[in-house]
């Protein structure tokens, strides 16, 4: 369940994402993404800059918070290694909270 207005395409940065297609291409390289990572990304990535806790991320992705734990935790290790070495870093932690989507930490080519 998507909770936030989308368009059909977005661009941040160096990722392009594709709602209607339900695709994300970062640096020129289509990225297979769960479902799960790809409501998480465009979620962060329509709100840079703005913090969002686990329970919201979680809540983004089941309609509801049922998960617990590191759930979230373990969805952003594995996007951020899909994204690769130098846009990794664009999802910043925030610690205690949860995450931000901030394209200015993108490593320099």
């Amino acid at each position: 369940m998507t909770l936030y207005h989308q368009d059909t395409h977005c661009t941040r940065h160096d990722i392009l994402i594709d709602h209607g297609r339900r695709s994300v291409t970062a640096e020129g390289r289509e990225l297979e993404l769960t479902y799960a990572e790809f409501e998480i990304l465009a979620r962060l990535a329509a709100r840079p800059l703005q913090v969002h806790s686990r329970h919201q991320l979680l809540t983004a992705v089941h309609g509801v918070s049922t998960a617990g734990g590191r759930t979230v935790d373990v969805h952003i290790a594995r996007l951020r290694g899909k994204l690769g070495p130098r846009l990794r870093e664009v999802i910043r932690t925030v610690r205690k909270v949860g995450y931000a989507y901030d394209p200015s930490r993108a490593a320099a080519a």
